[in-house]
């Protein structure tokens, strides 16, 4: 019996879940990815374009939040990664995820329903509200997504479990973008101004909540899981020595540059894609829904693909590293379109490739780096990679805001006009602020996505067989 566990565990028997578990469990990424890429997508635009907001403003404010994010996310992690007397009954990480859901879901109108004032003339009340609207948005964030990352390399532990649960999470992650994506600007044709963001808000919370009802079943551990909690001795680490074991492993500093570059280089992408269709289509923000939905088809059309590939290759170094070279090529051609077709095809081959990394980087990846942490380590507290892993995430959207600012700043971009004449008739060079917003698109991008490929192709240390040898020294110590 002892015999088949381990083998099972390894990888090479049947998976002990049901296809249920994959898919309510990848169901997370409804929730998440709604939310997420409403403020990725619309944030900027919302506070510099909409209230008049100063670039700088925006930067400052998501600066203070990154700093905020650099103490909050390790440090829940870690206080996190421990056993409480609901632990044997509900699980580690199910209680603290039921805790942060709703909140976290809701704080996403606030952040779109700051007070009637004209951010151009009286800044600060804007800049308070948008910092204390993200800092609530991310502490119960942060509830939910370490717990949920840390507990998927726990719940499916062998590669085959990994790769099954990448067939549910891609599409379901496409789908999720594609509704981030498609669905506010639907909310916002329903009237004006702020008053379409605020309900564009209320909206997307609503949808996140109903969808976190189809997740939290497959968030539940099971007794394998909970056991595990309660074997192996060990002496806990500390918050900084903690910290300190994370900065030294190899595999995660890797892991996170790519995985910053990619966040930077798509979010970028994506947050300049309103601007791209005001200002150089000179049409209105409603059409940046056809050129996500032809992105998107892309995404999805590529699925097959990418997983045949990741299963004939038996190589997920190499298969990221092939996906980060595509999504630069195809990234570059974005600052030169000439038609709304041009820019169509263009969009549609991009997302083709983007599904690449959007298929493995979390799935698999990132749980074979949180596996080894905890073989490195010889202990089972892997929160406190994941909360060091979302700060980073956080970083690449501050990034982003800074790439923005710098180029809005550079080229005379003014804030607070709606469209193209209203803009034109403000800046001294219009073709310089449209060359501006061109270049945030696509080689900017590209640049950095290209950076993350090398350094990743370069020195990321987890081969194939490091990643079997790692599931074993899990297995011996018990978890």
């Amino acid at each position: 019996m002892k015999v088949n566990n381990e083998i099972n565990e390894l990888g090479i028997g049947e998976s002990r879940h049901p296809e249920w578990k994959y898919a309510s469990n990848a169901s997370f990424q409804f929730t998440t990815t709604i939310l997420q890429t409403t403020i990725g997508v619309f944030l900027f635009y919302y506070y510099e374009v909409i209230l008049g907001l100063s670039a700088w403003y925006v930067f400052f404010a998501l600066t203070l939040w990154t700093i905020y994010d650099a103490l909050n996310d390790p440090l829940l992690g870690y206080l996190m990664d421990r056993n409480t007397r609901l632990t044997r009954k509900y699980g580690r990480r199910f209680p603290w995820i039921l805790i942060g859901i709703i909140p976290w879901s809701l704080a996403i109108y606030l952040i779109f329903s700051a007070p009637d004032i004209d951010a151009s003339k009286n800044p600060w009340p804007v800049f308070w509200w948008l910092l204390i609207s993200l800092i609530i948005f991310d502490t119960f964030g942060t509830l939910v997504q370490v717990n949920i990352q840390v507990l998927r390399p726990d719940l499916f532990r062998k590669e085959i479990e990994r790769r099954k649960l990448s067939k549910y999470y891609m599409p379901i992650d496409m789908i999720a973008i594609a509704l981030g994506m498609l669905i506010p600007p639907l909310f916002l044709g329903t009237g004006e101004g702020r008053n379409a963001f605020a309900f564009m808000g209320a909206m997307i919370a609503f949808i996140a909540i109903i969808s976190a009802i189809l997740f939290l079943p497959g968030a539940r551990e099971d007794k394998v899981v909970i056991d595990r909690y309660f074997t192996g001795e060990y002496e806990s680490m500390n918050f900084f020595s903690g910290m300190k074991e994370v900065i030294k492993q190899k595999s995660f500093i890797t892991y996170f540059i790519m995985l910053t570059c990619f966040l930077t280089a798509t979010n970028l992408m994506m947050a300049n894609a309103v601007y791209l269709t005001t200002f150089v289509l000179k049409a209105s923000p409603d059409i940046v829904t056809y050129i996500f939905g032809i992105f998107l088809l892309g995404a999805l059309i590529s699925i097959p693909f990418w997983l045949k590939a990741l299963d004939k290759m038996n190589n997920n170094k190499k298969l990221v590293t092939i996906g980060g070279f595509a999504i630069t090529v195809a990234m570059i051609p974005l600052t030169f379109f000439f038609t709304i077709i041009d820019l169509l095809i263009m969009m549609f081959i991009l997302g083709f490739c983007l599904g690449s990394l959007w298929a493995f980087i979390y799935t698999i990846i990132q749980a074979n780096v949180v596996d080894d942490y905890a073989a490195r380590t010889k202990r089972n507290q892997k929160a406190i990679l994941i909360g060091t892993s979302l700060f980073f995430g956080r970083l690449a959207a501050t990034l982003d805001e800074l790439l923005i600012a710098i180029v809005h700043g550079l080229t005379g971009f003014v804030a607070g006009k709606e469209n193209y004449s209203e803009l034109s008739s403000a800046v001294a060079d219009i073709e310089l602020v449209l060359w501006g917003i061109r270049l945030l698109s696509g080689i900017i991008p590209a640049i950095i996505m290209l950076i993350g490929t090398i350094i990743f192709w370069k020195y990321y240390p987890l081969t194939q067989d490091v990643v079997l040898k790692n599931k074993e020294e899990l297995l011996k110590f018990g978890f």
